[in-house]
């Protein structure tokens, strides 16, 4: 999976792979995880994907922040996420 391909996932779904990933790279044994040997460059390629991941998440909020508070809809949340955006 290419780093332009991330904005076609949901925001769950790359959730659950920035979580599977991240699980993996630290060494944490899960049964839902294959038991395979990673190499350094592996890792490496891990890594700059669930960095990827964590700027495409971030992205998003902040895009949904602003389409907020353009938009005039009303916002429940707290103020705080949209004013350190800004």
């Amino acid at each position: 999976m290419c780093n332009d391909d991330l904005h076609k996932f949901s925001d769950g779904t790359l959730n659950d792979v920035r979580t599977a990933l991240d699980d993996r790279l630290k060494g944490i044994q899960m049964q839902y995880l294959p038991q395979t040997i990673w190499t350094q460059s592996d890792k490496d390629r891990v890594a700059a994907m669930i960095q990827a991941i964590d700027k495409q998440l971030k992205t998003r909020r902040i895009m949904q922040s602003l389409e907020k508070f353009v938009g005039g809809r009303l916002y429940k949340g707290d103020f705080r996420m949209l004013q350190r955006t800004i």
